[in-house]
This record gives C-alpha cells, sequence and structure tokens, in this order.
C-alpha cells in the first residue's frame, strides 16, 4: 500500500467499482443495530489469511482503491462486494449487532477486508477465486505469544473530510487545511458537529446546532433571518466567514440562512483563517458541509408536529442511477408551516437540494450540487432593556411582545445555489480539485425599528421601512494536491487560486408609524411609506487569491506545516440617488500560518501556531486617505487526545488573538474616524466527545472569553464586547439512541454579559434540553425533543435585547426503509 495515495477519491459517497457486482448468494437482509467500535487494530488475517487459503484470482490480488464508510458490519460488506466485484457468502447470525470501522485507500481484496473486519472478532476466509465467506477468528492457541496489535492508518474509519460522521466523533475536515487529513494533525481548533447529532438534538439552525460547541455563540440569540454568531468574541456574521463545501459563500447577511437538515456536517475553524480563505473575520470561519450522493440505497420520511403550530415534512433520499454505481444522486427536501415565541411571527420555509455525481472513471469524478431554499418570517427587532433586563415601573415586557404592525412586517427570502466538485486524480500522488459555487439570491423586507421609550417607560417611539435585495454571487477554487515523501517525510503539498465575486444592490424606502405601549399593545396604526426610495445602490466586489501551504510529517510524529496567500480585493460602489460611483476599498494582503504538532502513539497531540486573517474596510479618514483592513493575528497553543482503540476526542486550546486597524473616533475633525483602534480576545477553550459505551454518547463544552477594547480615542477603552460571556460550558448526554428506547439531555450555561455600549449588565442563566426517542417497529421511531425544559426566562443584549426562546416540543415521526 503507496503511504502516500490519497485516502479518498473525492468529495462524495462511495467510490464504486467499475465492474459489474458479483451476486450475493446467501446475503440476506442484515439490517442491525449501532454497537460500539473501536479505532481497528490488526495483525493481519490470522491462521486463516491468505497464506492458508486457496488461491486467490489475479483481480483480487491486485492493489484498488475502495471507498466504505464506518457503519454496521452488514451494510458496509455489501457496499465492499459490489466495489470488489467479489462472491461473498455470510451467515447474518455473524454480522448481527457487529459494526465496521470501513476502510479507505489502495487495498487488495485481502487486506481490504482485514480492515473492514478489524475488532468485529472475524475473519474472511477465501474459498477459491473470488469467493468468500466469513467465520469467527479462533483463539490463539495457549503460550503462543500474541503480536502487539497493528493500528491501519490508510482511512481504516473509512471517514472523509467531505462526508458522513459516524456518531458525534469527526476524525477528519478538509475546512482547517483545504486537504483531507486527520483532525489529529490539524494546528488550530477545529469544531464540527455531524448530521447524527442534529437529528438527535433537532438542531433547527446553524446557531442551535453549535450550541454544545464552544468558542461559538448566536449573535441576538436565535434569529430566523441570519445566521449571525459570534466566534471567539468576535462578530463572524456576513460574507465573508460562510462557506459550502470548502468554497466561498459570499452572501449578504440577510440574504438567506442555512438548513441544517441538508448538511451532512456544521465546521467551524476558529481563529484567523485568511491564509486559505481570504479575507475573513478573525474569530473564524464556518464551513457548511452538504449531504452528498452515496451509492447505499436511503429513503428516509420526517413527519413534525410542535409547539407554536409547528407542522413540517422533510425527505432524504439516495441511491444508484445505473448497476455499475459509477451514477448516484441525493434528493433532500423540507417543507415547514409554523409560527414562533414571538406574536405575528412566522417560521415558514420550503427547501430542496439535489446532488448527482458521475464517476466517469477511477480517476475523474463530478459532483454537482443544485439547492433552493424560499422562507416566509419577520425580522426580531429587540425590546429596550427597560422591562427586560433592567427594571421598569409598569413590569415586565412579555417574551412573546411584537414591535410591528401585523400585516406590515415581513422577512421575505429566496436563494438558489448551483455549482460542482470536480476531483482528478493524475495518479497516487497528484490531484487536480476545481470546486464552482454560484448563489442568487433576494429578499422582501418591510420592518418596524424602535427608538426610546417616552418618559412612563410605557410608549415605545417606532419607524418603519421597506428594502429589497438582490444578491448574485459567484466563486471558483482551483486547487493542486501533490503528496510525495522524502526519506523521513511525507509531504501534502496545495497549491491553489480561487476567486469570488459579489454583486448585490438594495433600494430602501423610509416611513413613519405612531408609537406602541409595550404593555397593553393596540395594533392597527397606519405605515406610510415614502415615495422615493432612500436608498438605491449597488455594490460590486471582487477577490483573487493564491495560497500554497506545505504539511510535513516527519517520523511520523512531528507534523509542520506552513502556509502562505496573497489577496487582492476590490469593492465598488454605485449610488443611483446622486449617480455617483465611488470604489469602497481597493487593497492588497498577504497571511500567513505555521503550526506544529508532535504526535505520541498513546493519542496525545500537542500543537502551536500562528495565524494571520485581514478584513477590508470601507471609508476614508478625513484627509482622504482609504481605510486600511483590519488585521487579525493569533497565538494559539493546544492539545487533542484521540486514543487508538477507543471513540473519544478532546481538545483543550489556548489563544490570544488581536485586530489591529479598527476604526475609532477621530476628535479632531467630528464625524469621521481613525484607524488606531484596537481588540483583543484571549480566552480557553475545552470540547469532548466521547462514546462511553456501546449507546452511551457525551458531549461537553467549556468556553472562557475575555475579550475587551485595548485601544480607542472614545472612553470605550477595556469595554467588552457585547453579548460576550466570560464564561459558557455546556454537556449534553444520550443513551440508547440507537435501541427500542432512548433517553438524552443537556444542559447549556451562559455567564453574565454586557450589551454593546456596555451600559446594560445581562445576568446569566442556564437552560436544559431533553430527548426520548422510541422505537415503534424497525423502520418506525418517535421522538419528542424538549428545549428549554423548565421554561427559563433568559435574555442577551447588544443595541436591543433579545428574550431566548422559551420551553418548547416537538415530536418527530421517521420512517426509514
Amino acid at each position: 500500500m503507496n503511504p502516500r495515495a490519497p485516502s479518498s477519491t473525492g468529495p462524495s459517497g462511495g467510490h464504486p467499482s467499475r465492474h459489474r457486482p458479483a451476486p450475493l448468494s446467501t446475503f440476506t437482509a442484515l439490517a442491525l443495530r449501532a454497537a460500539l467500535a473501536g479505532l481497528p487494530l490488526v495483525a493481519g488475517l490470522g491462521p486463516g489469511s491468505a497464506a492458508a487459503q486457496p488461491a486467490e484470482s489475479a483481480e483480487a490480488a491486485a492493489s484498488r482503491h475502495y471507498d466504505v464508510p464506518a457503519g454496521s458490519l452488514a451494510s458496509a460488506l455489501v457496499q465492499f462486494a459490489q466495489q470488489a466485484g467479489i462472491q461473498l457468502s455470510v451467515d447474518a447470525g455473524l454480522t448481527a449487532n457487529r459494526r465496521s470501522p470501513g476502510v479507505s485507500g489502495a487495498h487488495t481484496v485481502t487486506s481490504a477486508l482485514a480492515a473492514l473486519l478489524a475488532g468485529t472478532g472475524l475473519e474472511a476466509f477465501n474459498r477459491g477465486g473470488n469467493e468468500y465467506t466469513l467465520r469467527t477468528l479462533p483463539p490463539a492457541p495457549a503460550g503462543e505469544r500474541t503480536l502487539p496489535a497493528v493500528t491501519v492508518t490508510a482511512g481504516a474509519q473509512g471517514e472523509r473530510g467531505l462526508g458522513p460522521v459516524d456518531g458525534y466523533i469527526a476524525r477528519r475536515s478538509i475546512t482547517a487545511t483545504k486537504t483531507d487529513i486527520p483532525l489529529v494533525e490539524a494546528a488550530q481548533a477545529v469544531s464540527i458537529v455531524s448530521a447524527d447529532e442534529i437529528e438527535v438534538q433537532n438542531a433547527e439552525s446553524i446557531t442551535q446546532a453549535l450550541r454544545y460547541s464552544s468558542g461559538t455563540q448566536p449573535l441576538g440569540l436565535e434569529q430566523t433571518t441570519s445566521d449571525g454568531m459570534i466566534i471567539r468574541g468576535f462578530n463572524a456574521t456576513g460574507s465573508a466567514p460562510t462557506y459550502l463545501n470548502g468554497t466561498k459563500l459570499p452572501r449578504a447577511t440577510f440574504s438567506g440562512v442555512a438548513e441544517p437538515y441538508g448538511l451532512e456536517r456544521v465546521e467551524v475553524l476558529k481563529g484567523p483563517a485568511s491564509v486559505l480563505y481570504g479575507n475573513a473575520a478573525p474569530g473564524g470561519i464556518l464551513n457548511l458541509v452538504s449531504k452528498l450522493p452515496r451509492a447505499e440505497p436511503l429513503r428516509e420520511l420526517k413527519l413534525q408536529f410542535g409547539s407554536h403550530d409547528r407542522r413540517q415534512l422533510a425527505g432524504d433520499f439516495a441511491g444508484r442511477l445505473n448497476e455499475e454505481g459509477t451514477l448516484t444522486w441525493r434528493l433532500t427536501g423540507l417543507v415547514r408551516r409554523s409560527d414562533t415565541a414571538i406574536d405575528h411571527i412566522p417560521d415558514d420555509r420550503d427547501f430542496g437540494a439535489l446532488a448527482l455525481r458521475w464517476d466517469a472513471s477511477t480517476a475523474t469524478s463530478v459532483t454537482v450540487l443544485l439547492s433552493r431554499q424560499v422562507n416566509d418570517s419577520a425580522y426580531i427587532y429587540g425590546l429596550p432593556p427597560e422591562g427586560t433586563a433592567q427594571p421598569n415601573p409598569n413590569g415586565r415586557i412579555s417574551r412573546s411582545r411584537f414591535i410591528g404592525e401585523p400585516g406590515f412586517n415581513n422577512f421575505d427570502t429566496r436563494n438558489t445555489t448551483a455549482g460542482y466538485l470536480l476531483t482528478h486524480r493524475f495518479n497516487d500522488s497528484l490531484t487536480f480539485r476545481q470546486n464552482l459555487l454560484t448563489f442568487r439570491g433576494g429578499s422582501d423586507y418591510s420592518d418596524i425599528w424602535s427608538d426610546d421609550l417616552d418618559d412612563t417607560l410605557r410608549l415605545l417611539d417606532r419607524g418603519a421601512y421597506r428594502r429589497i435585495d438582490e444578491d448574485r454571487t459567484f466563486a471558483i477554487d482551483n486547487q493542486l494536491e501533490a503528496r510525495w515523501q522524502t526519506a523521513r517525510i511525507e509531504h501534502t503539498t496545495l497549491v491553489g487560486l480561487d476567486y469570488s465575486e459579489a454583486r448585490f444592490s438594495r433600494r430602501q424606502w423610509a416611513g413613519q408609524v405612531g408609537p406602541l405601549d409595550l404593555f397593553t399593545p393596540v395594533y392597527g396604526s397606519p405605515v406610510t411609506l415614502a415615495s422615493t426610495p432612500s436608498q438605491a445602490f449597488s455594490e460590486k466586489s471582487r477577490q483573487l487569491g493564491l495560497y500554497a501551504q506545505q504539511h510535513m510529517k516527519v517520523d511520523g510524529r512531528w507534523v509542520l506545516s506552513l502556509g502562505g496567500r496573497y489577496d487582492k480585493v476590490r469593492a465598488d460602489e454605485t449610488d443611483f440617488l446622486d449617480d455617483s460611483s465611488v470604489s469602497s476599498y481597493d487593497d492588497s494582503a498577504f497571511t500567513g500560518r505555521v503550526g506544529l504538532v508532535r504526535l505520541f502513539d498513546n493519542g496525545w497531540a500537542p500543537y502551536l501556531s500562528y495565524a494571520q486573517s485581514f478584513q477590508p474596510t470601507s471609508g476614508k479618514t478625513f484627509d482622504g486617505a482609504a481605510f486600511k483592513p483590519t488585521e487579525g493575528d493569533q497565538f494559539e497553543v493546544g492539545v487533542r487526545y484521540q486514543p487508538p482503540g477507543r471513540d473519544l476526542s478532546f481538545t483543550a486550546s489556548l489563544y490570544d488573538l488581536t485586530q489591529q486597524n479598527v476604526s475609532t473616533t477621530d476628535l479632531a475633525h467630528p464625524g469621521f474616524s481613525l484607524q488606531e483602534g484596537e481588540v483583543r480576545s484571549r480566552g480557553l477553550e475545552l470540547e469532548a466527545r466521547a462514546r462511553l459505551a456501546p449507546s452511551l454518547n457525551l458531549i461537553a463544552s467549556y468556553t472562557f472569553t475575555d475579550n475587551e477594547v485595548t485601544k480607542t480615542t472614545t472612553n470605550t477603552l477595556g469595554n467588552r464586547f457585547g453579548s460576550v460571556p466570560r464564561h459558557m460550558a455546556g454537556l449534553w448526554v444520550d443513551y440508547g439512541m440507537d435501541e427500542t428506547l432512548g433517553v438524552g439531555g443537556g444542559v447549556r450555561y451562559y455567564g453574565s454579559s454586557k450589551n454593546l455600549a456596555n451600559t446594560v449588565d445581562v445576568a446569566g442563566h442556564t437552560v436544559l434540553d431533553a430527548v426520548i426517542k422510541y422505537r415503534l417497529a424497525r423502520d418506525w421511531t418517535l421522538a419528542l425533543n424538549l428545549a428549554n425544559l423548565t421554561d427559563e426566562r433568559y435574555l442577551t443584549c447588544t443595541y436591543a435585547c433579545f428574550y431566548g426562546a422559551p420551553r418548547s416540543a416537538i415530536a418527530t415521526l421517521t420512517w426509514r426503509w
């Protein structure tokens, strides 16, 4: 087996054989429940190995590329037999309640079967030619020395960086390095939430999916109109921090939200990421991984009913389009009609995604991805602190209070994505990838904003506006990856050229509306909009980046990564009201990253790294000089622990992150700004995921964030970023989710925080969640998710204050067949 061979053929579900699969003579119904499976430990095939068996065919003895994900042993054997073109006769009793770690990479049939059966207590026996069967491993003879276990490292887990995760513990990712490497070799913290975790916790948004991860939190609690979040104390909202399958998704903040049901993973790379991704906020980036085609048939329907008159139907289907499995597909969709905890705000959604994969040859594959989403909701503008975070003589403002006008407020968005993932392997060492993504979005947004309360602290002054946004984006990323070896060093060299372009336009009309009594509201105040727009502009932004990265593993113990990138960015804005055009920014930047990891045999992997980021800034100084991009610098030291043979992953990281060139008031010239500000964030993040027993899973996290303004011309020196608590923690435990009866629960703690102006203190809070799951029949399950079990009243404050969601219950009936 070539140790330099890529461990995956590309970003997709399996890599089927180009041969017609042989029939499975006695391979009967083997749908099994999941059981504990550790990292594969093998020492060959044992007494029944190839030496003691009939001779294999020349085809079976040849090394070929296989790609079978971890999962039930029965399913893994079916996929492998189809890919290898062998005849496999199996007693169903042998595979019952057993799991396979999967296999990926170049193998002979014998070595691939050994990897598939690692840890199962079974071995493969060649009956001659291409006919195989399974039998139980015989016990070692008394007194015979047992050879030390050997860990299969050539992708034996079957996991790919762009693929499903078996359970909650991801071991590979493309986000940290844009190459499919083990996470333990990355010198920067990454949090990964799998589709299994999203399903069990019934996460309805990206911020909900990440609520038990470290270092992240929603911006303004949970909105139905934005995926806004804070990473390591910095606002990571908008187009720059969001990626889809590793490709920039440069959509505007309010041009759409992601649907978790359409995702295989949600990954957060924490800290500066410009070395591979270009302009981005210093706190980190968000990479969403789509559900991709698979050859194994998948049929799933989900029906949901719950609080706030929630009704939802979702489906996920996949399979092959031809007998050889070179054409595979996946169709995922969702229709929801629901209200929310706030009066007069709906949460209606239509979502559909289609993925098609063509394996043109053993070396070339292309996956086409299409999605369409339509949302009907309204923006939650927030409430004043008096009556929420602070006392009000009139009492407490209701959590369900709506400050707009029924029939006027709406936030209707529609968006479409289209693109492809192309992979071509020139040989075992050299691979080319081209990823393309387009996005078209639009929103029709009518809202009522709030001003100050009157002297009685009852009446809220309000204003109105309507705006129509159009968003058109294009991104392409070309990558050339070489895996090679010199003496004691394994090299992975990556060079890339990416380009993205975004066109955004807005028309906005200002309006007037009467005040609202927040304690006894009477709706019906007329809304008057101006006949001519107050804003009408378009902006075109472009980014061209050239990057290179060298990943070196020395003696299998030390991992050194070096990277650098040069970016050219430009944005031009046209104002249609005065028929003027101006360059918002025209900048270039070089960013770098260096990381070092030490790998120990017992699973410990301490690391340290330095990384940089940049983010363009619009505006000019009093002297007419254009603003420079903000710059981020981070020093990080941490340790990962992934012990061999155990389903356990633990990460601890300490970081010091500084953002410079931050705009601050020019005291000598009112109305202008200087770039003399600086913000610093320091913190500790702990995150653990474990399968403690075959049906017992645990997720635990802790976050300490100390962020403050360290340089400014105003009196904000020492201020904390709004809504960021110093302490956050989460614990989730579930048991028996693959059995007849499963239960789970979690606790989330958020410490005290302040608003953006640091004038309002917000108390900390603790929230409990729970789930009960019952298998009605082999193909049917019923789950009940309870969020905020104790109905805790909590909030966060930024420019306004936002209540957290009250207690809710959602029942899900799932049919998989």
